[in-house]
């Protein structure tokens, strides 16, 4: 097995060397509360934040994985695949309202478009859950600890060619801030 950089060798592969036997629980309201605690970590925001402006990463999907691996739920290809659904119908809202809200920036209305776009995130996530909850529902077999999935590759490359991100230093910095436990 070849060794993983970073947060996940330093202090967290062991985490991943136990694949959970069944689903935990997950509510749009416990991973919106998951989100908003590990968001408010130091250079977790500013690493989400240049992601999604720099790589077009989505941050609700990035923090869904951050909680699989904190929780080492596995996370299968069918899984990846119904997540990635719920950000491509949720998205393009969510994207058209940050331009507006970002082109509001200093009016009167920001604040409350603001707000709208946490409501859309809200929503995302809920999108987010619901896949997650109707793919582990099915027990689909063929679900991988991310041990056996990336046996003989280091997670944090997996991680970022599931997100499309190219594999350099800056890339991989991000990833690992926001991954942090």
């Amino acid at each position: 097995m070849r060794r993983c950089s970073g947060w996940m060798h330093r202090n967290n592969w062991k985490l991943l060397k136990t694949p959970m036997t069944s689903a935990p629980e997950l509510t749009p309201e416990l991973f919106w509360q998951h989100s908003l605690q590990h968001y408010t970590q130091p250079g977790v925001a500013e690493a989400c934040l240049a992601l999604q402006d720099h790589y077009q990463v989505n941050v609700n999907l990035l923090l869904f994985y951050h909680w699989c691996f904190t929780i080492n739920q596995p996370v299968s290809q069918a899984l990846r695949e119904a997540l990635e659904e719920a950000v491509a119908t949720t998205d393009p809202a969510i994207r058209n309202h940050r331009i507006r809200r970002r082109a509001a920036k200093g009016s009167k209305v920001y604040k409350a478009l603001k707000q709208q776009e946490l409501e859309l995130e809200a929503a995302q996530q809920a999108e987010l859950v619901a896949a997650y909850q109707k793919i582990m529902g099915s027990k689909i077999k063929g679900s991988e600890s991310l041990n056996s999935v990336f046996n003989d590759s280091d997670p944090l490359i997996a991680l970022l060619n599931w997100l499309g991100l190219p594999n350099h230093s800056k890339t991989q910095n991000l990833i690992t801030t926001v991954l942090q436990v």
